[in-house]
């Protein structure tokens, strides 16, 4: 799980789990180091999920990123919905791409994008999910959600397609158990 401090992955930890499971907090630097879990699901381990401290923190060494990243078989990036600022994102994901091509005989893993604090979106206080993200004329929090996935997309060069919304907060986790897992899923 990649992303800068305060994106949600450790929160997108705790709703695959569906418990807390990895500690949050506001402040930056909650996650200090390299951190696995593993992640059962009907009794079978499932996958073996490493938080990370930001990628713009000092925290994280370059080395274990990189050996961390030619060594996964998916990369989950956390990108916050509500941050404009995706430069330091998009550099990051090009240091991770350049370091998987330089290793031609091994295919690079793949990569999704969880887009977090969907919820936090104008208007912040509407929040009636499920929302119709292939027709998000039917309304305006739906408007905003499909246009911040389709920006991250354009400002992370990746297939839209690759880009998952979630809302992580407490009593609100929305789209983690069905389109995200599906997406994970869909990577073996």
């Amino acid at each position: 799980m990649l992303g800068r401090a305060n994106a949600g992955k450790s929160s997108l930890i705790n709703a695959l789990f569906g418990r807390l499971t990895a500690a949050t907090d506001v402040l930056p630097d909650t996650t200090a180091a390299l951190t696995p879990y593993r992640l059962k699901r009907d009794g079978l381990d499932a996958a073996l999920i490493f938080d990370t401290p930001g990628c713009d923190t000092a925290l994280l060494s370059e080395k274990a990123l990189r050996k961390m990243v030619l060594d996964a078989d998916l990369m989950l990036w956390v990108c916050a919905a509500h941050r404009a600022d995706r430069g330091l994102d998009r550099e990051r994901l090009d240091a991770v791409r350049a370091w998987q091509a330089a290793r031609p005989s091994r295919r690079p893993s793949p990569l999704l994008v969880a887009v977090s604090h969907i919820d936090q979106l104008r208007p912040p206080r509407q929040w009636q999910p499920p929302y119709d993200l292939l027709h998000p004329q039917s309304s305006l929090k739906a408007t905003h959600i499909r246009a911040a996935v389709e920006a991250v997309a354009v400002d992370l060069a990746i297939p839209v397609a690759a880009v998952i919304p979630v809302c992580l907060a407490e009593e609100r986790i929305y789209n983690v158990d069905d389109t995200l897992w599906a997406a994970i899923l869909a990577q073996e």
